[in-house]
């Protein structure tokens, strides 16, 4: 079977992530620290994600969640062959996984 996320459940999917995240991150600024109990949950989306997308799919995915830091960093690219940016929005993220999606998730 070929599998798709929706754009706007994709949307969804991320914009919780993130949530959670600056949650965590916050926590942790006050002393708490919830990694523990946090990051097993962004690592089962992060495997869904590699399931549909495939392997390569995955490692474009938490880059750009957790070191492009949810696009936010735009000093930090992701580049096609003819060094035109990719993956600069969310959306940019979305379309580029579902034209790269392989079926090698390892």
């Amino acid at each position: 079977m070929n599998y798709s996320i929706r754009p706007e459940v994709f949307k969804q999917i991320v914009s919780k992530l993130k949530e959670q995240q600056e949650k965590s991150d916050k926590a942790y600024k006050a002393g708490i620290d919830l990694i523990d109990f946090t990051d097993p949950y962004a690592s089962v989306i992060s495997m869904l994600i590699g399931s549909i997308y495939g392997k390569e799919g995955k490692e474009t995915f938490d880059w750009w969640c957790y070191e492009k830091n949810w696009g936010e960093k735009i000093d930090l690219t992701m580049t096609d062959k003819d060094g035109n940016e990719l993956c600069r929005t969310i959306e940019e993220l979305h379309q580029w996984l579902e034209e790269n999606k392989t079926n090698k998730n390892k």
